[in-house]
């Protein structure tokens, strides 16, 4: 009876389901991967999220990897995954454009497929495969870690209740889960930290449903310290495996990233977020809560076991934490997923002993996802003939209005610009050099072949002071002999409304240190030369405009602080400096802070808004450009008289606003102002001893 039993728990799927999996998977594989000479028609040039993504395979396929080289949200996992296709075709802006998606949503697909077998390993045949196709083409969003997370905590949950109820070793259990855990991290930070949760909430959620079972709580507990001890010496593997047994650079980094993210990335949520959240949470509620009363703990489906319905709900209840910080719609839908992906196979699933009530859920499931769902664009059938047809006679030629570039087909005016920049780079550098890109626009690497510097992969994650260093690092360690500067207002554009300069401060003065002026392939473009002589004449002249105000208490929402009478200096300035602190309850740790920033006053009438960001209750120093960041880039020509040719009227008024970015955020306590400077910087002619007052 047992042999009998443990041979139907590690039976595979049958040849149906696997069909089925391949047929989803064909769908979704991009025509270049059968016609290599076909063009990539690209959509409009992204510099933001559409250089990381180039960005990505290039480093990948000259040797530069995340975690080891340098630090991103993801992990090296996911490089690999992302930059495999495109290093087998051969690397090229269209090849990455085209695949990089590919084999994270194979894993993604694959992850699904294998929650299904999870989930209904014992119901029928059918409702496994109706779920499976309702989950890939409807429910699912095209995020890999969050297929991956799901797929781990039903793993966890099954092994919890294995563990309870298996006297035999459990080193090998604890090992797998730790090698999981690991997996998980390597993928990205937040698939790691979520696939730490998944397997805590199991646990314990297994351990509460079985704790009259003698012995099980012993058990679980010292498979939890067992996988613990294994995740210690596997970590200890990875950093062998990346640089040294007790190089913990990974961790730190995607630690940092991790745990800093809620505070330098939050994003407000839109009222169509707001009711999906809430409508989702709700469904989430009523659907748990009926399968609860429902719960048969010996059902040999898993759907409506208590430790299941427990730790699942409390799981998805965590994920939804991912849309709560940075709250765009797209996020939003991502953060969801969890809670209707499980509330979807408690629907499925039904109750066996009533089969009414269970063709009742199962209708539910389908007509509401008919109504509100829309099917993923690789599966609808116009896809798949467009796509059929690109395989048949692949494009060769791009449409008018586009033009070639480096196997892909660009808008004129993007081509223009990817053509003139990388000719300019090309023209002063070497292959081999690496060169320098403030902020974001990481993609020209690729498109010159020239290999971005510096510790981190993009500058808007540079902040605070373990970031900032490591950014900092990785340039000193390249000293690139040429870089590309984009000021704010045409090509590039801050963050989230926040200055780019603001955001990363030390990185652009980093670049006016070492850098001057070499011309401009295009508008918004500057090119910049390697010059040591700055940094040796560089003087900072810093002046206070006032006293400090001390310490203020927030009583409402929405704050407007006046800073007082401002003394701005005669000769004019260029910067301000901040030094504050803002101080929050625990609670910004699981919700997110409010938005913060400065509204200025001119002498002239005028009045200018910008916003900032400050480390919660943390004394921070925020410089702020009160002018037009258009004109930034003077400030690297060698003649200080071109710094400043535009008009400056004198600031006569400084406001601190505080503004909830939503619902959820949470409005500080106090705010602590220690100092409000202007700024000077100046650069004589002649090489001299360097008068630093300040020394960003």
């Amino acid at each position: 009876m047992k042999k009998s039993l443990l041979r139907r728990s590690v039976s595979l799927p049958p040849l149906l389901d696997w069909c089925l999996l391949l047929l989803l998977l064909a769908a979704s594989t991009p025509a270049i991967l059968f016609r290599h000479r076909t063009l990539f028609i690209a959509p409009p040039l992204d510099l933001l999220d559409g250089s990381w993504l180039l960005d990505t395979s290039y480093k990948a396929a000259t040797g530069v990897w995340f975690g080891r080289d340098v630090a991103f949200t993801y992990g090296p996992l996911f490089q690999w995954l992302s930059s495999a296709p495109s290093r087998w075709l051969g690397i090229s802006t269209g090849a990455v454009y085209a695949t990089w998606y590919t084999l994270p949503f194979f894993v993604t697909v694959l992850a699904t497929f294998l929650s299904a077998w999870l989930l209904f390993q014992e119901a029928s045949p059918w409702k496994r495969r109706l779920f499976f196709l309702l989950a890939v083409v409807f429910w699912s969003p095209p995020d890999v870690r969050m297929s991956v997370s799901i797929v781990v905590f039903l793993g966890f949950v099954r092994l919890a209740d294995a563990v309870a109820s298996d006297t035999r070793a459990r080193v090998l259990p604890a090992l797998a889960a730790a090698a999981v855990c690991i997996v998980c991290f390597l993928l990205s930070a937040d698939t790691g930290l979520y696939g730490v949760a998944a397997l805590l909430l199991s646990v314990t959620a297994t351990c509460a449903v079985k704790r009259k079972l003698p012995g099980s709580g012993f058990r679980l507990m010292s498979f939890l310290a067992l996988a613990g001890a294994c995740f210690a010496i596997l970590m200890l593997a990875t950093n062998a495996a990346m640089a040294s047994p007790l190089n913990f650079k990974f961790w730190d980094s995607s630690f940092k990233i991790a745990s800093s993210y809620r505070w330098f990335e939050p994003l407000g949520m839109p009222k169509a977020g707001k009711r999906l959240v809430l409508s989702t949470l709700a469904m989430g509620i009523l659907v748990f809560g009926l399968a609860w009363r429902w719960r048969e703990p010996d059902s040999r489906g898993w759907t409506l076991r208590p430790a299941f319905l427990l730790s699942g709900f409390c799981f998805s209840f965590l994920m939804l934490q991912s849309g709560l910080v940075r709250s765009d719609f797209g996020h939003v839908l991502l953060a969801t997923f969890p809670m209707i992906f499980l509330g979807g196979a408690i629907l499925v699933g039904g109750r066996t002993s009533t089969p009414a009530i269970s063709a009742i859920m199962l209708g539910m499931a389908v007509v509401v996802t008919l109504l509100l769902a829309h099917p993923y664009w690789a599966f609808v059938p116009g896809s798949v003939a467009a796509k059929w047809r690109e395989i048949r006679a692949p494009i060769l030629i791009c449409p008018d209005g586009f033009h070639s570039f480096d196997q892909a087909c660009f808008r004129t005016a993007d081509s223009k610009l990817l053509l003139s920049v990388s000719a300019y780079i090309d023209q002063h550098t070497d292959r081999g050099d690496s060169i320098l890109v403030f902020p974001y626009e990481t993609a020209f690497g690729l498109t010159s072949r020239r290999r971005v510097a510096g510790g981190v992969l993009q500058s808007y994650l540079v902040n605070g002071d373990y970031l900032t260093n490591l950014e900092l690092a990785g340039l000193r360690i390249s000293n690139p002999p040429f870089g590309l500067y984009f000021p704010d207002g045409v090509i590039s554009q801050g963050v989230d409304g926040i200055p780019n300069f603001t955001r990363s401060p030390e990185l652009w003065f980093y670049l006016v240190r070492h850098y001057r002026l070499a011309g401009s392939p295009a508008n918004g473009v500057l090119g910049l030369v390697r010059d040591e002589t700055r940094d040796r004449r560089l003087i900072f002249n810093q002046q206070d405009l006032g006293s400090s105000s001390g310490e203020i208490p927030i009583t409402r929402r929405n704050s407007s602080l006046d800073l007082g009478l401002i003394h701005w200096p005669g000769a004019g300035a260029d910067f301000l400096k901040l030094r504050l602190r803002v101080a929050y309850s625990p609670w910004w740790k699981i919700r997110k802070p409010s938005r913060v920033s400065l509204q200025i006053t001119f002498a002239d009438g005028s009045q200018k808004r910008l916003a900032f960001l400050v480390e919660p209750n943390r004394t921070s120093e925020v410089w702020l450009y009160p002018w037009d960041e258009t004109g930034m880039g003077s400030y690297f020509a060698s003649d200080e008289s071109e710094w400043r040719l535009a008009s400056r009227p004198a600031i006569v008024g400084l406001k601190l606003l505080i503004t909830r970015l939503d619902w959820i955020s949470v409005v500080p306590s106090r705010v602590f102002i220690e100092s409000v400077a202007a700024v000077r910087i100046s650069m004589p002619s002649r090489s001299g001893p360097s008068e630093l007052t300040d020394n960003p």
